[in-house]
């Protein structure tokens, strides 16, 4: 979940990410996914997803491996198991 205009943690990752966005839209180094769009994020991919101003972004994101987080969310890492 992220709300509109928000944008997530800055990461990178250890493995694969496959998000499938369900609702509304959100923009990356990438490009644009909205609804229906699924993203393939490997270990090149370093990024910090920010959700359409219009509409909260509704996602589901799975990995294998967890994220490489940046920042005061890294030391939170742990503790969130992700």
């Amino acid at each position: 979940y992220i709300p509109a205009g928000t944008a997530m943690p800055d990461h990178g990752h250890r493995g694969l990410e496959l998000t499938l966005v369900l609702q509304g839209a959100f923009q990356d180094d990438e490009g644009y996914f909205a609804r229906g769009d699924i993203e393939i994020a490997d270990a090149d991919l370093h990024h910090t997803p920010v959700a359409d101003i219009t509409q909260d972004c509704i996602c589901l994101a799975v990995t294998d491996a967890p994220l490489r987080l940046k920042g005061l969310a890294r030391l939170a890492q742990p503790f969130l198991n992700i």
